[in-house]
C-alpha cells in the first residue's frame, strides 16, 4: 500500500513540473513549487524571471549572448528588408540594471563606451570609460515588424 501511495505521489510531481514552464522565453528553465523560472547570463550566472509578464529586453540580449559565446542556438529570424535600417553595431554583451533596464552607459571589453537609449541602442558616439550617460533617455516609439510562426487555423486579430 505504500508503495502505490509513493508512486502516486510522484506521478502527481512528474505532472507538477511538467506544467511548470515559461511561455515568454523559450530558453528558460523553470522547477520547484511554486514554479521559478530563470536563464543563464553570464557563466555560473543566472537570472530569474516573471514568466507573467514579457521579458526586458536587456535580460534577452545578455541571455542570447551567453548563448552565442557557448556555441547554443540563438534566435532565428530572417535578415532586414533592404530599406530597414540597420543597426551595425551589432548586439553586444549589456549591462542590466536589477529593473531589467538597460544602463545608460555600454562598454564593450575593451575601453569603448557609448550611451543606449531605453531600448538598448547606442544614442551617441563612441568615447572611452571617461563618457557621461546622465540618465537614460526612454524611447517611446520602435518600429518592429514580427513575423509569426505558421499557424494551423486562424488567428483571431480582432482587438
Amino acid at each position: 500500500m505504500t508503495i502505490w501511495i509513493a508512486l502516486l505521489l510522484a506521478t502527481f510531481a512528474v505532472g507538477a513540473s511538467a506544467q511548470c514552464k515559461c511561455d515568454s522565453m523559450k530558453w528558460a528553465t523553470c522547477d520547484g513549487t511554486p514554479c521559478t523560472c530563470s536563464i543563464m547570463v553570464e557563466a555560473g550566472m543566472a537570472q530569474n524571471l516573471n514568466c507573467s509578464t514579457l521579458i526586458p529586453k536587456c535580460y534577452l540580449m545578455k541571455a542570447e549572448m551567453y548563448r552565442a559565446k557557448n556555441n547554443l542556438s540563438t534566435r532565428t529570424g530572417g535578415k532586414p528588408v533592404e530599406t530597414a535600417f540597420v543597426d551595425n553595431d551589432g548586439i553586444y554583451d549589456p549591462v542590466c540594471e536589477a529593473t531589467g533596464a538597460f544602463r545608460a552607459k555600454q562598454c564593450n571589453n575593451t575601453e569603448e563606451c557609448w550611451c543606449v537609449n531605453s531600448a538598448g541602442v547606442r544614442r551617441t558616439d563612441k568615447g572611452d570609460k571617461s563618457l557621461k550617460c546622465e540618465k537614460l533617455v526612454e524611447t517611446y516609439w520602435v518600429r518592429l515588424e514580427l513575423k509569426h510562426k505558421e499557424v494551423s487555423k486562424a488567428v483571431d486579430a480582432s482587438p
